[in-house]
């Protein structure tokens, strides 16, 4: 393992050839192994703007009177090309400028993953598929399954297809695939925004509001807007409000569904959520439940969205009724 004083001195070292110029660079790598060669390029590569101190301090290490200005800044691919290709020649220094061009390029292309899929899909859907498919290949694969559901869906099979041949990565593709990340990033900076989930506040007070205001501000908002309002009642009324219901309430409701529909909604979801629902059975009815919900096997998940859809509008009808009372958000209780 490397101790923090050998990573020192490799820095250091660094910045003495980078100083140095190409040529003089070139002979004092020739002196030196292959593995001490590999450990300063990759160094070399990552430095970035060195401080005058800094520099300072390294030739004051090698030359006690050292007197000169110095503004060094990190190797460039070019650089490093070329002074790898005088002290090893080209066949030598090629695979080790791939490696350390080749982490650079993962690390930098999976900064994209952070931006929000749509955005990340505006801008590569102008770029060549070829240069597509290098993204996608860099991409954690949920993000890469956002992003291939916001492109155009005729060109999926070409553009997975030059991914599955992907196996390297040409040199000057990678300098143009730098370039473009740096402009794409560019971009959203200068749209540095902040995303706030109105809607989903706006759901959550309007759950808070007493008596019947709540009736009265979404009446108002209907009129104003019946897409939104059918928003925010999804909000709303989802299906992880159903743990929040008193006894009395989940047990009306399992009187109302039909058990098939129940057994289906039920899956997959949390296990205080069915507990809460087999406590309000009796126990042969409970026993059955889970029976139906082990019989059903794997379930399509839009299947069980769309049996927790009905479920939640049977409650709604039981509410709006006055059959049961919702509680629609966790409220602070007294023992």
């Amino acid at each position: 393992m490397m101790t923090n004083e050998n990573n020192l001195n490799i820095e250091q070292a660094a910045i003495l050839l980078l100083s140095m110029g190409e040529n003089a660079a070139a002979n004092v790598l020739k002196q030196l192994d292959r593995e001490q060669v590999r450990q300063l390029s990759i160094v070399m590569a990552g430095i970035p703007a060195v401080k005058k101190d800094q520099a300072e301090q390294v030739f004051q290490r090698f030359f006690t009177d050292f007197q000169s200005e110095s503004g060094i800044s990190g190797a460039s691919r070019s650089y490093l090309e070329r002074t790898l290709n005088k002290a090893l020649g080209q066949s030598l220094s090629q695979p080790l400028l791939d490696s350390i061009y080749g982490d650079s390029l993962k690390h930098n292309l999976q900064r994209l993953q952070w931006l929000e899929p749509a955005k990340l899909a505006e801008l590569i859907s102008g770029e060549h598929p070829q240069m597509q498919a290098v993204f996608l290949a860099y991409l954690d694969p949920d993000v890469a399954t956002n992003l291939l559901d916001r492109l155009p869906p005729e060109n999926l099979d070409d553009l997975l297809y030059r991914l599955a041949n992907l196996k390297e990565i040409h040199p000057n593709m990678i300098d143009e695939v730098h370039v473009l990340l740096e402009k794409f990033l560019a971009q959203v900076g200068q749209q540095n925004s902040t995303i706030v989930d109105g809607s989903q506040k706006a759901s959550e007070i309007i759950n808070r509001l007493k008596g019947e205001q709540s009736q009265k501000v979404m009446t108002g908002l209907k009129a104003l807007d019946p897409e939104l309002v059918a928003k925010l009642e999804s909000q709303m009324y989802n299906f992880s409000i159903l743990v929040r219901q008193t006894e009395e309430t989940l047990e009306r409701l399992v009187e109302e569904v039909d058990q098939e529909l129940l057994a289906t909604a039920l899956k997959g979801c949390e296990q205080a959520l069915q507990d809460k629902i087999f406590a309000t059975m009796p126990k042969r009815a409970a026993q059955y439940l889970r029976e139906a919900m082990e019989g059903k096997g794997r379930v399509r998940l839009s299947a069980v969205e769309d049996a927790r859809e009905q479920l939640i509008i049977a409650l709604r009808q039981l509410a709006e009724a006055g059959e049961v009372e919702l509680q629609l958000f966790s409220e602070p209780v007294v023992e």
